[in-house]
């Protein structure tokens, strides 16, 4: 933890700032101190088999974004760390009472990040009633996972090694994807990449097993939930323009906020009577405001475009890659000018 300190204190200012820090090097030292490699927690008469068939998952799920893919594991997923909570840390995101930009945070080393992360869950919850008390649409959300982007060798965790086979192998080449390419200041680039990856990542391995029983079910999940971001990026686009041009009278304003939120809430139940789409009951049990569609839109914002970059690339990897290190490498403006067209000539 010390050596984490002296990493960020340089970089500092404000009791605040430090204070955040803090926390966040001594969450990070916790991973570290409790780590396990996988291969002693293997040999570990102890141990249960039911983690054991798991943690060999991830040795395979490594194996293969390593000769498949063309992503680069390096040390990580070699250890495993028992937490004692349900997430790895709490993220706040946060958005002005009528407008769709997040909040944004300056990190060492990363940039500007639309969120602010905590190990402790209690720490989220004070910044988040503090935002709100300034007028904030807010939403805390867990996260079982995260990335340190290569700083250090991140570890496979009790918060989702019990995922099942398509969702573990989806967020390991998720975080991984994140150690291939990072463009510090465009968060909804990172993500949209990192989820447009994993979704291609794990059909490959999923084909790749011989299970075509459980890659047409994750295919199909993924179209769900297509559907799903689809009715928030409409509802952004609704909201968008109603900011844009907004009544004189701001109850009226705030009247036809929730009117649109409504719309999302009725359209949302009776999609979960569909078949397969039970699981949009935990999309209603969370908050319904500008921070948590702000949120989704981080991950989901761009991947029709990256989607249709990997076709365009005919399903390689390397070559698909190349061609996202070329957008990475395009001022900010150009950079999301080309995503907007490959979207848009989206199948």
């Amino acid at each position: 933890m010390r050596v984490l300190l002296l990493l960020f204190l340089p970089l500092l200012t404000g009791c605040s700032t430090i204070s955040y820090y803090a926390q966040a090097a001594r969450g990070q030292a916790e991973f570290i101190c409790k780590r396990q490699p996988i291969e002693v927690v293997l040999a570990d008469s102890e141990q249960p088999e039911t983690l054991k068939v798991r943690l060999r998952l991830v040795k395979e799920l490594r194996k293969f974004a390593a000769t498949e893919l063309d992503l680069k594991p390096g040390d990580s997923y070699i250890h495993y760390v028992e937490l004692d909570r349900p997430m790895a840390l709490w993220v706040v995101n946060a958005t002005p009472e009528f407008s769709l930009e997040l909040k944004s945070w300056w990190y060492p080393f990363v940039g500007r990040f639309e969120g602010r992360g905590f190990f402790i869950k209690h720490q989220a919850e004070h910044l988040a009633k503090e935002l709100r008390g300034q007028g904030y649409d807010v939403v805390t959300s867990g996260a079982p996972a995260y990335s340190t982007l290569g700083w250090f060798a991140d570890p496979v965790l009790s918060t989702f090694i019990n995922f099942s086979d398509a969702d573990l192998a989806e967020l390991i080449f998720h975080e991984l994807t994140h150690q291939r390419l990072y463009v510090p200041d465009d968060t909804a680039f990172n993500e949209s990449f990192a989820t447009a990856t994993a979704q291609a990542a794990t059909s490959k391995w999923l084909t790749a097993r011989g299970d075509d029983g459980a890659r047409k079910l994750y295919a199909d999940s993924v179209r769900r939930l297509y559907r799903i971001t689809r009715m928030f990026r409409i509802t952004r686009h609704n909201l968008r323009t109603l900011y844009s041009n907004p009544p004189n009278e701001i109850n009226a304003l705030r009247r036809s906020k929730a009117d649109i939120y409504k719309k999302l809430r009725t359209e949302l139940k009776t999609l979960q009577n569909e078949p397969g789409f039970s699981g949009v009951k935990g999309w209603l049990r969370r908050p319904m405001n500008n921070a948590s569609l702000g949120s989704v839109a981080i991950y989901h914002r761009h991947v029709p475009a990256f989607r249709n970059l990997f076709e365009s690339c005919e399903h390689n990897f390397p070559d698909y890659f190349k061609a996202v290190e070329q957008l990475g490498e395009l001022p900010h403006a150009e950079r999301h000018r080309a995503l907007d067209m490959l979207r848009l000539s989206a199948p």
